[in-house]
């Protein structure tokens, strides 16, 4: 794998900037009579647990205080039966990189400092979209190395065993996180072989260590401290054809890797997934049936980690929710609201008024649309940007979420994040956005 010490961000980040707010209301949703923790997630955006304890490089923070410790510092403590409550995001486990020790580790680290501080945990892990090893990169088994794993660019031709083995490798997942860069190739979500490695790798490196730590707070009467996990990170299918209107490949100038030097070749720069298509018998491409695979997916996921322990209201799933917005968008690359919504989990969606444009409205919709009896959705990646200018924006914008039935809105650029980055997130106290937080967390 490519080692990238690299922030991450929204694949979406840098191609929209724009400013689109959502519709604000004035008291908060209370028409779901089931109690929930509702929870602001300060995410800690390419930061370790090791780091989250011992440092504190945020913007306008107090450095006498690490990550987690200066939340209470800033919110006040945590009451067990206060409606809203503040937590930390960590990054990971990441199923494809780590191995099952080191995802081991993370989860008992992670719930070592949510007991010792009081503060919840959340988790954010990756199933596809997340290339870094920063937090490890001891698996054992790479699953780009196996044709019948990856996504393909099409179908298998003469004398070929696998979809485009004539081009000498399969196609390579190219991203953009501020340059271009790309890693071997994006796994084949179809794929009976893949789909058995990541269920492993889930329930090994993190649902059984997750449920023993979680079984003990809920014991103890603390089971707030685990806020849940997101069990995919922008689920998608890439595409990187005229079709994508959101990333823009220009044919004629195809991106440079920034790390390697090397160009995305033409017979790359095309729409992935044919390898699912293959599986299921297709010999046309098919973008609604790529849908239902990316649907069907998240939901084996989802699946497992109900089938685990944890509850449905602690169980995320996550794509970027620009289709609320953009309803005629036709690529795998941003996929229907429809396909984060399963019996299992909450649907999750990346949304910011700047980076990720959105409809609520619409959002909340569709999700109703695919099922009735879903009362609920998360910000699973959300950003300041956009909605930090006063006291009243921030506010307005914590109550559009909280008021149409958000489990919590996450606060990316709260971690590692270069001072100098838009995305930063100040942590002065006299922050607007610190002070609505505060304004909600206090309800």
């Amino acid at each position: 794998m490519i080692k990238l010490v690299i922030l991450r961000y929204s694949v979406l980040t840098l191609f929209f900037f724009m400013t689109i707010l959502a519709s604000c209301g004035n008291a908060y949703y209370e028409n779901d009579s089931t109690f929930v923790d509702r929870y602001i997630v300060f995410f800690l955006t390419n930061t370790s647990i090791d780091q989250a304890v011992n440092i504190n490089t945020g913007m306008d923070a107090n450095s006498s205080y690490n990550f987690i410790s200066e939340l209470p510092h800033l919110f006040g403590e945590i009451k067990k039966d206060s409606k809203f409550k503040y937590a930390f995001g960590l990054p990971g486990p990441m199923l494809l990189t780590q191995s099952v020790d080191e995802m081991k580790d993370q989860i008992n680290k992670a719930f070592d400092a949510a007991e010792k501080y009081n503060v919840p945990v959340y988790f954010q892990l990756d199933d596809c979209n997340n290339y870094t090893d920063e937090f490890g990169d001891g698996t054992d088994i790479k699953f780009y190395e196996n044709p019948d794993w990856v996504e393909w660019v099409s179908f298998p031709q003469d004398k070929e065993n696998w979809g485009g083995q004539q081009n000498g490798r399969p196609p390579y997942f190219w991203f953009n996180w501020g340059s271009w860069m790309h890693a071997k190739a994006f796994p084949a979500f179809q794929s009976p072989g893949y789909r058995d490695f990541i269920v492993n790798r889930l329930q090994e490196g993190v649902l059984k260590p997750l449920n023993i730590r979680y079984s003990k707070l809920k014991e103890e009467g603390r089971a707030h401290l685990f806020a849940g996990m997101a069990i995919g990170w922008e689920t998608h299918i890439p595409d990187y054809s005229s079709s994508n209107s959101v990333l823009q490949v220009n044919p004629d100038n195809l991106p440079i890797s920034v790390i390697n030097g090397d160009r995305m070749e033409p017979w790359e720069a095309r729409k992935f997934g044919y390898n699912s298509l293959h599986i299921l018998g297709h010999d046309q491409y098919d973008l609604d049936v790529l849908n239902t695979v990316i649907h069907d997916y998240s939901e084996l996921l989802a699946k497992t980690a109900f089938e685990s322990g944890i509850p449905k209201h602690k169980i995320f799933t996550h794509i970027v929710g620009m289709m609320s917005a953009y309803p005629d968008l036709r690529t795998t690359f941003s996929p229907p609201i429809w396909t984060a919504v399963n019996e299992y989990s909450v649907p999750g969606f990346t949304m910011s008024p700047v980076t990720c444009p959105y409809n609520l409205e619409t959002l909340t919709n569709e999700i109703k649309k695919a099922d009735p009896t879903q009362n609920y959705f998360a910000l699973a990646e959300g950003y300041s940007l956009g909605v930090d200018q006063n006291f009243k924006q921030a506010d307005d914008y914590f109550a559009s979420m909280f008021n149409n039935n958000a489990l919590f809105v996450s606060v990316f650029g709260w971690g590692r994040e270069p001072l100098e980055s838009m995305f930063s997130v100040s942590h002065s106290e006299d922050s607007p956005f610190v002070l609505a937080a505060k304004k909600w967390l206090e309800k």
